[in-house]
């Protein structure tokens, strides 16, 4: 068994890879609407947002696209004319700052940990990280999981995910630690280094064979956490 979030997701092994396999593949069946009977019938849909998400790729330039935005709505988060200029502003903002972050460190798990702290050393990657960060939660209408959610599709070995329900007990975990919410997830990873490699293998393969995507170690925290909260019986 490991632990995240502070104990608030625990699993085994197989419930991780459960989790996350369902997170991925599972899929829901829609009925046909009451107008035009006949025309439409049963038919199945992606369950959650793997498929909306993860599957859709990044732009290769460091400026942030109109779909790089865009994207952020397959993990619910919803989009109208007012949210999206707002992501626009923020996403020219902290462009640069992202791109020079990736260009020192392209991977989170090998910044250091005062690198993914609250006061990170000017100049350095972490430093250019949380400067991105800033310019999201700095924009009026923007919070914890829109600039999340864009920063981390835009660069998923990068940028931890964090939605407005998995971020309560990480937070609290992260208080009970006197640490910051990202040096957490860094932390338990971390911990669970061996867990997170065998999980990573074993659903690389699922995805190889669905022709599907693979997940960053930061985007399999973000799942287990939400699964366990979202979906307690998993």
């Amino acid at each position: 068994m490991f632990s995240l979030a502070g104990g608030a997701a625990a699993y085994s092994a197989a419930e991780a890879l459960d989790a996350v396999r369902g997170y991925a593949f599972d899929t829901v069946a829609i009925g046909p609407g009451p107008r035009f009977p006949g025309v439409f019938a049963s038919h199945t849909v992606p369950r959650y947002a793997y498929r909306t998400y993860d599957c859709v790729p990044a732009s290769d330039s460091a400026r942030f696209s109109d779909l790089d935005l865009l994207v952020i709505a397959g993990l619910n988060a919803r989009i109208d004319m007012a949210s999206f200029a707002r992501l626009r502003s923020f996403a020219d903002r902290a462009a640069d700052h992202l791109d020079a972050a990736h260009r020192m460190q392209p991977d989170f798990l090998r910044l250091h940990r005062d690198d993914v702290g609250g006061d990170p050393p000017e100049g350095s990657a972490g430093w250019h990280l949380s400067q991105a960060w800033r310019q999201g939660m700095a924009t009026p209408g923007l919070g914890i999981a829109r600039v999340h959610k864009v920063l981390h599709h835009k660069r998923p070995r990068l940028v931890p995910l964090l939605d407005n329900e998995t971020v309560k007990p990480i937070r609290a975990a992260a208080d009970a630690r006197a640490c910051g919410s990202w040096q957490l997830i860094h932390d338990e990873i971390h911990a669970h280094a061996e867990h997170f490699q065998a999980l990573a293998d074993e659903f690389d393969e699922l995805a190889a064979d669905a022709g599907s995507v693979s997940l960053s170690w930061l985007r399999l925290y973000d799942i287990l956490v939400w699964m366990k909260i979202m979906q307690p019986g998993r």
